[in-house]
């Protein structure tokens, strides 16, 4: 053991940027196939469900704090004729696998915000799954990684620009790209819960009385505004920008590049905003409306 420990390792080497190419070249390219565009909206409380509904979107996905209040929402939107996802909460712990469980029962397109779903869901999940931001797809050998695990479609990281991800359409195909057209950025997400801190005597969801259930809370900056704060499952808070991001300036250049796929996500706007905005951009996609008008409304 001694003589053994003692003889030098070998150690082989390549260079990164070869291996890079090599990585890059066998990735398969595919040519974007030019579809009717799709229109799909994220609602996160039962009264923006009820405002999206009679507008028929290609898929509404539910992104509420309550999973099991979910079926019968789940059931409405198939009943209505749409596309019906859900989407899983941010992180999964080892203790959380009942979350997998149900997810799995709700028999729907999941949208999947982290790698350790997605490994558990593998071969177990007959429908569609679409990768959220948080997967962090920023070049082409990530997404070629994702679609070998099952992924139909995925959302580009957010730290890519427009111009990037307009380049990443075309080299994976337009139509396996879900792009977030309107959002309010997730800004971080903590353990800690606001609802419970401030809302509530308790310390804990056993004791709490579940503020976050009938309350909506934002927390207010230096300069006034304020960031909506939503809770998930697992009793943890993501805290959103005060202000909506849209990428209707980018629209026409993303088209051009093959992209079909574009979600509208809703955090704390009324039933009538939802409305407002949602036809907005189904006039877009129709051709009825400009990126310059849509950008004004």
């Amino acid at each position: 053991m001694s003589a053994q420990q003692a003889q030098p390792r070998s150690v082989h080497t390549q260079n990164a940027l070869t291996v890079l190419d090599q990585a890059l070249a066998s990735a398969s390219h595919v040519d974007s196939v030019t579809g009717v565009p799709s229109l799909h909206v994220l609602v996160r409380t039962p009264e923006q469900l009820e405002a999206v509904l009679p507008l028929s979107p290609a898929s509404i996905t539910l992104d509420y704090l309550e999973l099991y209040g979910l079926r019968p929402s789940v059931e409405r939107i198939k009943g209505a004729g749409m596309v019906a996802r859900v989407a899983s909460p941010r992180i999964l712990k080892p203790q959380e696998q009942r979350v997998v469980n149900f997810l799995l029962r709700l028999e729907c397109d999941l949208l999947v915000r982290s790698g350790g779903l997605l490994e558990a869901l593998h071969g177990r999940h007959p429908y569609a799954v679409i990768g959220d931001f948080s997967l962090n797809t920023a070049n082409q050998l990530t997404a070629e990684s994702y679609f070998k695990l099952g992924v139909n479609r995925l959302t580009p990281t957010h730290d890519l620009n427009a111009e990037q991800i307009r380049h990443l359409a075309q080299q994976i195909g337009g139509d396996r790209i879900e792009v977030v057209a309107y959002h309010h950025l997730p800004v971080f997400h903590m353990e800690h819960c606001v609802f419970c801190r401030f809302l509530s005597e308790g310390t804990s969801y056993q004791d709490c009385g579940h503020p976050c259930e009938q309350h909506k809370v934002a927390l207010r900056d230096k300069q006034g505004r304020a960031h909506p704060v939503m809770a998930d499952v697992g009793c943890r808070n993501t805290v959103f920008g005060a202000e909506a991001q849209v990428a209707s300036k980018y629209l026409d250049r993303w088209r051009e590049a093959g992209v079909v796929h574009y979600r509208l996500e809703f955090v704390h706007e009324t039933a009538s905003e939802v409305q407002r905005v949602t036809r907005a951009f189904q006039e877009y996609l129709r051709g009825e409306l400009s990126a310059l008008a849509l950008d004004e409304r």
